[in-house]
């Protein structure tokens, strides 16, 4: 079987996951594409499946 090597020089950043809290549980998870700055997005808890809403501001 051949065999490639790679480092983290042939890396570059795929998506933005932005770190997120749940006010409900306190779950924390990361969400994917939630990055656009101004825009406010409904999360849904992957713990209590209970929804809110997160504003992103990249300050």
């Amino acid at each position: 079987m051949k065999r490639i090597y790679r480092t983290y020089a042939d890396t570059e950043v795929y998506k933005l996951a932005v770190n997120v809290e749940c006010p409900h549980c306190g779950n924390e998870q990361q969400e994917i594409d939630t990055d656009e700055c101004g825009k406010t997005y409904v999360i849904e808890c992957g713990d209590c499946g209970e929804q809110y809403e997160m504003y992103f501001d990249a300050s």
